[in-house]
């Protein structure tokens, strides 16, 4: 699946995207796909805040955890970011056997 770009332009208060408006978004993506991506300019910081905020709220509306995982930019004022949500794989420990007495 191809990154979803960042769709809020700088500036524009009336288009800008409220992190509750991500949830529904990263949650069906989440079930139907197994996980969302997004590219964010690296001047956005609130934006890249507001995903981690969303990705959260999609893992307890969904109730499993989530791994989010951003991409580092070589050159911040020139790099997107990549943004990476995948439901997060959790091994247990396995429970050690008990000993018998005889």
């Amino acid at each position: 699946m191809a990154p979803v770009p960042s769709s809020t332009p700088h500036g524009s208060a009336s288009t800008a995207r409220l992190p509750r408006d991500l949830v529904p978004v990263i949650a069906r993506h989440l079930e139907e796909l197994g996980e969302y991506r997004m590219v964010v300019d690296s001047v956005d910081t609130q934006l890249l805040v507001d995903v981690q905020w969303a990705a959260l709220e999609a893992s307890r509306a969904l109730g499993r955890r989530v791994r989010v995982l951003t991409s580092r930019a070589a050159d911040v004022r020139e790099s997107p970011i990549a943004v990476l949500v995948t439901f997060e794989d959790r091994i247990r420990r396995p429970i050690p056997q008990q000993r018998t007495r005889f």
